[in-house]
């Protein structure tokens, strides 16, 4: 198995003459850790979000061309890394394959109606070096392959008022056999992409920074900041989140809803338990948090 270092305080960031940003670094070092692991997830697919690697890499730097090509090392280096991962699950009787795919979701066509009136410090900039990597890889081309990995970009969420992560996973069935049933590792910042938990029969979560891994019963509290809230389409839309979703309460009303998912246990309840809850509140708004697809 290729050697995989680890990054700490003080040394540098840089694997193979290539210098990665500090958040990635995290992620790498929980990959090592894992590969070196007696006990390993077999994850067939690798999901990671490439704006999630500009936020990582941005900082104060302002040359677009510059962190675009910085985080396109990023991406080379993360797919070695998993590549030599999934050659560590491989054994003589077995041979494991997998694909990793770098996607870019155009989150400025969310519905006008959900997305935030004013958007997080740095999103625009972020979005053009998106585009920036996007031209680079399209015209410089890149590594489609380690050993028994396969590289792929994306780009989705290409019409106004949709959803990008629904449109992605769309052209990601489309575009890989059986992906509905593959074992799936998503490394983003954005809570929209989180609903693709749906999709796959083990959804698992890595952080950048922290490296740590989240599945499902740890979104409520990664996304609201609040564990007894679970994470569902309905909280979703109801509270929105830091990046892209408003919310469609008020404060008296998101207070009311709160305590009402603590006095209920709502992280033991199913969805439509959940709901049902939430249309006792007769909040004015049902439509909004119950027709969208998410």
């Amino acid at each position: 198995m290729t050697d995989l270092p680890k990054f700490g305080p003080g040394k540098p960031q840089e694997f193979n003459g290539m210098e990665v940003s500090y958040g990635v670094a995290a992620i790498l070092n929980s990959i090592a850790d894992l590969a070196y692991s007696q006990k390993k997830n077999y994850w067939t697919l690798y999901l990671v979000n490439v704006e999630t690697l500009i936020r990582d890499r941005k900082n104060n730097e302002q040359d677009v061309d510059k962190i675009a090509r910085n985080v396109i090392i990023d991406c080379t280096v993360l797919a070695q890394y998993l590549a030599a991962y999934v050659k560590s699950m491989s054994t003589p009787r077995m041979k494991v394959e997998a694909t990793v795919c770098f996607y870019m979701n155009k989150y400025e066509n969310i519905p006008t109606t959900y997305i935030k009136d004013k958007l997080p410090k740095g999103t625009e900039i972020r979005w053009k070096i998106r585009d920036r990597v996007y031209e680079i890889i399209t015209k410089e081309g890149y590594i489609s392959n380690y050993d028994d990995v396969t590289v792929t970009f994306s780009l989705s969420g290409l019409k106004k008022n949709t959803w990008p992560h629904r449109d992605f996973v769309k052209d990601l069935i489309r575009g890989i056999s059986g992906v509905q049933f593959k074992k799936t590792l998503m490394i983003s910042h954005v809570p929209l992409d989180f609903h693709l938990y749906k999709v796959f029969n083990d959804f698992t979560i890595l952080e950048s920074y922290t490296g740590k891994f989240k599945t499902h019963k740890d979104f409520g509290s990664k996304v609201f900041g609040d564990s007894n809230i679970p994470f569902n389409k309905y909280t979703h839309l109801l509270l929105g989140d830091k990046w892209y979703l408003k919310s469609l309460l008020d404060n008296k009303t998101k207070k009311s809803l709160i305590e009402r998912a603590t006095r209920e246990h709502w992280a033991l309840l199913p969805d439509r338990a959940v709901l049902q809850s939430l249309v006792d509140m007769h909040l004015p708004i049902q439509d909004l948090f119950i027709k969208p697809e998410i």
